[in-house]
């Protein structure tokens, strides 16, 4: 099993944000995630990485509860977030993911204006008085995506009518307007051209300044870019978690070695 990693000394010790301890996920009788530890820093980028089908989706729809809309899904272990833990009965799961953010693989902008697609946390969470205090909630989030100065001329024009990589960053505006503490990312890139992909990473880097980020990619070249923990996923196991240097110059585990050289994937 894999130990919970114990940061080196040359390591800057930042605070802790997500602590996962023996989690394990079911699909009716399907075993797919198996007794995972991990500890998830402030203010980080971390990046899950493993061939498809490792877990690594599986287990970051844990850190939200997403995985409660799948009836055959069943979640054991301890997961906290502030040490508070997350699958707590009295826990609301609306309101959990306001805390814990969520950008999916495929662009989905909500078919409403560009406003009401940023507007819609907020209002449904109730984080502005008035419209003014909207309006200023909406440009702040749509600022933090990086697409404010793209959009501030067409806020009332369909958010599906933006390009994929404006879809995409629309999203995550969307994702942060409800000034969450994580912000979750399931493959934002997948669907994106190099172009797109090069502004959603240099994004991902100036967001981290105020969000814990953990991102799922299956470009070992962008979780070296973009992030400064990685998590090796196979099999349901997590084989490893290190700094991203150490992952990808000097893995401990031959698993992950085979992995970075494209020995197995």
């Amino acid at each position: 099993m894999y130990d919970a990693p114990k940061l080196g000394a040359n390591v800057e010790q930042k605070e802790l944000k997500i602590a996962a301890r023996g989690v394990q996920v079911f699909y009716g009788e399907t075993h797919a995630i198996k007794d995972v530890d991990i500890d998830i820093q402030a203010k980080t980028v971390t990046a899950f990485i493993g061939p498809s089908g490792c877990g690594k989706s599986t287990f970051l729809r844990c850190l939200n509860r997403m995985n409660d809309t799948i009836d055959i899904c069943r979640v054991e272990g301890d997961i906290t977030l502030d040490g508070e833990d997350i699958y707590d009965k009295r826990v609301d799961p609306v309101q959990l993911r306001a805390k814990v953010g969520m950008v999916f693989q495929k662009p989905n902008p909500f078919p409403k204006s560009i406003y009401d697609n940023v507007a819609y946390g907020p209002r449904i969470h109730g984080l502005s008085r008035n419209k003014a205090e909207l309006d200023e909630i909406v440009e702040k989030a749509l600022r933090r995506g990086a697409i404010w100065n793209e959009v501030k001329d067409r806020l009332h024009e369909p958010g599906t009518g933006l390009s994929g990589g404006q879809q995409q960053r629309l999203c995550i505006a969307r994702a942060v307007a409800t000034e969450p503490e994580v912000l979750l990312m399931d493959e934002p890139c997948s669907a994106l051209d190099p172009i797109a992909t090069a502004q959603v990473e240099e994004l991902i880097d100036e967001l981290r300044t105020r969000y814990s980020v953990v991102i799922v990619t299956h470009s070992m070249q962008q979780a070296a870019r973009v992030s400064q923990r990685t998590a090796f996923f196979h099999l349901g196991n997590l084989v490893e978690y290190d700094d991203t240097a150490t992952i990808f110059t000097n893995p401990r585990d031959e698993r992950t070695e085979s992995y970075i050289t494209g020995r197995i994937g």
